[in-house]
């Protein structure tokens, strides 16, 4: 069953840090591709000036796919980190993803755990037209990650999103037309004590295998004269040099190594960083021919003006009585559409409590949800649907008290009856009650602040009293009655609607 939830307009509480023990995968599954676009293109490919390019916005529908009970969904948090890291590589090649409408939660095991047929299946049923579609699964088919031509979408194993991770940035390069660095070799077994072969032969298809000294480099491999030939169809480590520790023969047997800062080559993320020129121009044109349904709106908003943090309430080291439930309130941050809110009992953060992805400045924390006479920790970090790369706030501190539980042994009237309650707006509450002493009372109206907002002395007799309070201009909201008498306090919850 499909379950949409707006970017603007959802809030997941304590289970998003909760993580399903995620499987080995493999790195990229994506099938030997290259498009008729790509193979007209590289015959007279654009030349780019990296210090003049425009930033070409793309839009992104993001596919958050759990189990079918909703286990296993990749945290909101850990997504804009690796989302972060997607953009970031990219601005070498002056391209940003943003994402566009819902974020999409996606709960069905088969998806989740999927193989080829399912893979597509899922990205037929979900695709949304003219955006880069991405499925944030579990494990995609045993893979890292694929792009599926057929479908023009990827799918994603959450765990190789991680902050350093270029998996999405290889598998947006396959949507934006690049084929692997080896490409030809996808499936093809290499013996590298032998001489390497003129031409590799897969699915019927033959290539000429690139040559070092750039003679054939136009139609060979890749196709892109500026990435070097490169056999390599396994994940390999690479050295010092930031070279593959394999070396290689081509065909006029000159030995090589593979270079390892190519994104769409197998060599690891601690040595992979860069597109080339060839490349990136490629995947613009491909955004400009081929794509233009997707380069619609390119006003980005501003960017998040701060991660600054001012509280509004509780202020800085305040107590909040926690009768029923309170809003944790900050200033809103310019530029900022969402904020993930953790709330911990330790100023280091080194496990939280609560979670919360809010898309105004405020969070309601309900009653039950944080225990009381304790002091808690909280934070914030802002996000917009083009900016992820924020970090955290300054860290502020509130208390929490129960004043309901910690003075009802000291009650000393009985049978203490607030009604109506609640109490309809601009009514009058009655206040009944029994008391064994003649005495001077005070009746005060206390926000939940603890401030007192009207009060009122009146005589009370032995036995039983009765007397009322104007609720006249108050907001509705949660109040506390408290009946200052006879040497203690004595307090009640009083709803006005």
């Amino acid at each position: 069953m499909k379950r949409i939830v707006s970017f603007f307009a959802f809030a997941l509480l304590m289970g998003l840090g909760v993580q399903a023990q995620e499987a080995q995968l493999g790195f990229c599954g994506t099938p030997a591709h290259k498009s008729e676009w790509l193979e007209r293109y590289q015959q007279n490919p654009q030349v780019i000036n990296r210090t003049m390019m425009d930033t070409i916005y793309v839009p992104m529908t993001l596919h958050i796919v759990s189990q079918d009970n909703g286990a296993g969904a990749m945290s909101m948090n850990r997504l804009m980190d690796a989302f972060c890291q997607l953009n970031s590589v990219f601005e070498q090649a002056a391209i940003q993803f943003y994402i566009k409408g819902d974020i999409r939660y996606i709960s069905n095991s088969n998806y989740y755990d999927h193989d080829n047929a399912a893979g597509r299946q899922m990205m037929e049923t979900y695709n949304v037209p003219n955006t880069f579609n991405c499925y944030i699964v579990g494990d995609p088919n045993g893979a890292c990650g694929y792009y599926q031509p057929s479908r023009d979408a990827v799918a994603l194993g959450k765990s190789c999103l991680g902050p350093s991770d270029f998996t999405w940035a290889h598998e947006a390069g396959h949507f934006l037309s690049l084929p692997h660095t080896f490409y030809g070799w996808e499936t093809t077994d290499y013996n590298y004590d032998s001489p390497t072969p003129n031409t590799v032969t897969w699915s019927n298809i033959t290539r000429a295998v690139e040559r070092v000294n750039g003679t054939n480099c136009s139609y060979a491999g890749d196709g892109f004269c500026d990435t070097s030939p490169d056999y390599l169809n396994f994940r390999w480590n690479c050295n010092a040099d930031s070279e593959s520790g394999q070396i290689q023969k081509d065909p006029n047997g000159i030995e090589f190594r593979s270079d390892g800062t190519l994104i769409m080559a197998y060599s690891d993320d601690g040595c992979a960083s860069i597109f080339t020129d060839g490349q990136i121009g490629a995947m613009r044109a491909n955004l400009e021919q081929e794509r233009q349904g997707h380069i619609v709106n390119q006003t980005p908003p501003a960017p998040i003006a701060s991660t600054e943090l001012n509280p509004i309430f509780p202020e800085a080291g305040a107590g909040v009585q926690n009768y029923e439930a309170f809003d944790l309130q900050w200033e809103a941050i310019p530029g900022a559409e969402i904020y993930f809110v953790d709330i911990s009992r330790l100023s280091t953060f080194s496990f939280t409590i609560a979670n919360y992805v809010v898309t105004t400045n405020s969070v309601s924390i309900g009653a039950d949800e944080l225990a009381a006479d304790k002091t808690y920790y909280w934070r914030i970090r802002p996000f917009n649907r083009y900016d992820a790369c924020t970090g955290y706030s300054d860290v502020f501190s509130f208390e929490l008290t129960d004043l309901v539980s910690s003075t009802s042994a000291r009650e000393t009237v009985e049978g203490l009856r607030l009604y109506p309650n609640p109490v309809q707006k601009d009514q009058e509450v009655i206040l009944e009650f029994a008391s064994e002493k003649a005495s001077t009372a005070t009746f005060s109206l206390l926000s939940l602040t603890g401030q007192a907002l009207r009060s009122q002395r009146s005589n009370i007799t032995i036995g039983a009293n009765r007397m009322s309070m104007s609720t006249a201009g108050l907001p509705k909201g949660l109040y506390m009655v408290r009946i200052d008498a006879n040497g203690g306090a004595n307090y009640r919850k009083l709803v006005v609607q």
